[in-house]
């Protein structure tokens, strides 16, 4: 049975996912000025936060630091960028609240699903492929919106957000039995 409790935190993987959920407030104020030259700044901020989030994973094997606190860490930072940026796409893009809710709410649900398979089982569940593309999806989704590309954006919308609830009721169809029984 995983006990955090014993884990080693401050590895440099995890250090990795910390920064990303860190540097979100500077990625809100460059994606907030008017000055469009100024948004480059967050293209280098989302190049960092997707090339952190491989490198993490590689370090982590490579250097023996895989942690039970890393595979709790690395997926929930990229939950927490993902409705950060949803976020400042409801206030400042047109992104439909509608779409805000059904995806943080999915995400809260799996979440919650997770750390409930974790205190009965003591096992951190992995996501699934079918979940992993379905957030590369919605990650495209909002990098449209976010930079003002909403004319795109807005054709994939809707199967996107239909697509990530679908790859998450398969997730929890998956993993419900250790959460049930």
């Amino acid at each position: 049975m995983l006990d955090l409790r014993q884990e080693r935190f401050w590895t440099i993987p995890n250090l990795l996912s910390l920064s990303r959920i860190a540097l979100l407030p500077v990625w809100w104020g460059v994606m907030s000025s008017s000055n469009r030259v100024i948004w480059w700044w967050g293209v280098v901020l989302i190049v960092y936060g997707i090339a952190s989030d491989v490198l993490d994973g590689y370090i982590a094997r490579r250097f023996n630091q895989m942690s039970g606190w890393g595979r709790v860490l690395d997926p929930l930072s990229d939950k927490i960028a993902a409705g950060v940026i949803a976020v400042f796409c409801v206030a400042h893009r047109d992104l439909p609240d509608l779409a805000l809710f059904l995806m943080v709410g999915r995400d809260l649900l799996l979440v919650l699903a997770g750390w409930a398979i974790l205190r009965r089982s003591g096992e951190v569940p992995m996501s699934i492929n079918l979940g992993r593309f379905a957030a590369f999806l919605w990650g495209i989704t909002l990098l449209l919106y976010s930079f003002g590309w909403q004319v795109y954006g807005r054709y994939i919308l809707w199967p996107v957000v239909g697509f990530y609830l679908i790859a998450g009721l398969a997730y929890l169809m998956r993993r419900g039995r250790l959460v049930f029984n």
